[in-house]
């Protein structure tokens, strides 16, 4: 979907196709495109597709997720193959991670969560070369998902080197995201207020 033209970062060959995650979980504020969390944008055509295609807004040529953009994630990766959306972050990561580049990983099905081996063990390899992680999870329309950074609470789990351990702690997290207070958010004269 998205223009691949002076984007040297992108796995040659690997488009968006069919999925149109990033359209429908993200929350955009930006002067040019305004949504809430876990909707579809108003551009996203009822059959498939943006109906501005190839004229973008910024905020959208600008955005790849992980699968786009890491060789190493085959296209059971694609987000909505996997049901989780894995995004670069450089979110407010806790001191020792501070100022550091991390993942976070947005679960659009928890079901799938506890057999996601493969997940799993993606987790243990970004924790255990000190990379921020951080899951979100919350599919409520119009609500910010609520998020668990993983690094300490996986720290044990991931130290057993134990698969079935960090999806027991994966689980944890997603539950304690699901059990937060949300924040919901609207459109009231193009702006997005919380309500």
């Amino acid at each position: 979907m998205h223009n691949t033209k002076n984007n040297n970062y992108l796995v040659q060959g690997r488009e968006c196709g069919d999925c149109e995650v990033c359209c429908r979980t993200v929350s955009i504020n930006t002067p040019e495109l305004k949504k809430t969390a876990n909707t579809n944008c108003h551009n996203l055509r009822p059959q498939g597709g943006c109906s501005l295609y190839p004229s973008w807004p910024p905020v959208c040529q600008k955005f790849y997720c992980a699968w786009r953009t890491l060789d190493d994630l085959d296209d059971s990766w694609r987000p909505d193959q996997n049901k989780i959306m894995i995004e670069f972050s450089r979110e407010n990561f806790p001191d020792p991670f501070a100022e550091r580049t991390g993942f976070r990983f947005t679960i659009l099905d928890k079901n799938k969560l506890s057999k996601n081996r493969k997940f799993a063990r993606f987790i243990m390899e970004q924790i255990n070369n000190g990379t921020p992680c951080i899951l979100a999870y919350g599919i409520e329309e119009n609500t910010e998902p609520a998020a668990a950074f993983l690094n300490f609470a996986l720290k044990k789990a991931v130290k057993s080197n134990k698969v079935n351990a960090v999806l027991r702690e994966l689980i944890k997290a997603l539950e304690a995201c699901d059990n937060r207070p949300k924040i919901s958010f609207k459109l009231e004269n193009d702006e997005l207020v919380s309500v």
